[in-house]
């Protein structure tokens, strides 16, 4: 992500440590969308993707562990 935006639909795209498992995305509305660390085929790269609905904006990014452990709260996009 380069840009905080507002307009049309995006993409929330991690690239995250080796033990994350998901991500929770928060937006601006409240809701929250969560996303699954997966490999992305044919590569070694994991990554987790949320979608982020057009107007809205992100709060805070969480990433946690297989045993629901938050790891990270990352509050850079309010």
């Amino acid at each position: 992500m380069h840009d905080k935006g507002l307009s049309g639909s995006r993409l929330m795209v991690s690239n995250p440590e080796a033990n994350v498992a998901y991500g929770v995305v928060s937006l601006s509305d409240g809701t929250q969308v969560k996303a699954t660390t997966v490999t992305v085929p044919g590569t070694t790269y994991r990554a987790w993707a949320a979608p982020i609905p057009n107007g809205r904006t992100i709060t805070t990014v969480d990433q946690y562990d297989t045993h629901h452990h938050r790891l990270s709260h990352d509050t850079y996009w309010r």
